[in-house]
């Protein structure tokens, strides 16, 4: 019974379709045919959907097609966008090899003032301060190669002088 409702149904819709196919002029049956081709797939994706035969996934990736054609234009752009994101990280791994370069603490009182601490200090003193630099500064935590690299450097030549 159930079946024979919606085949009458399917049935008077194509029906409608149809007469209101015939009633309109040339540009109106093309954008006609886009409507109703989006309108069936959309209809069938919610089908299959909501009786599991298709993955919610896939179902959000057909409802993103008609946008996807407003978006082509935009490709046009990724030539510039890959140039300017090349150019941003040649120009940070020269500032970073740079940067290595000049990190070195070549002075003892240098190496006092990088860690924080008065001249004299004892070699406890300075591995406190090492730590506590590091947990703020180290490039995992957010910090960067060029404090931690003087961090480091202070440490190792207080170290040795003591």
């Amino acid at each position: 019974m159930i079946r024979l409702v919606i085949l009458v149904a399917v049935i008077v819709a194509l029906f409608i379709l149809i007469r209101h196919y015939g009633s309109l002029d040339a540009p109106s049956r093309k954008r006609f045919w886009w409507r109703f081709s989006f309108a069936l797939l959309l209809v069938a994706v919610v089908f299959l959907t909501i009786t599991g035969r298709l993955h919610y996934i896939a179902a959000i990736a057909t409802a993103v097609l008609p946008f996807a054609r407003r978006l082509v234009p935009l490709l046009r752009h990724i030539p510039l966008l890959r140039r300017l994101y090349r150019e941003h990280k040649g120009r940070n791994e020269s500032e970073n090899a740079g940067a290595k370069v000049s990190a070195a603490v070549v002075d003892i009182n240098e190496a006092y003032e990088v860690l924080g601490l008065a001249p004299g200090a004892s070699k406890q003193d300075v591995i406190d301060a090492h730590r506590k630099l590091m947990q703020k500064f180290h490039p995992d935590r957010g910090g960067n190669d060029y404090l931690a690299a003087r961090i480091n450097q202070a440490k190792d030549l207080l170290l040795e002088h003591l």
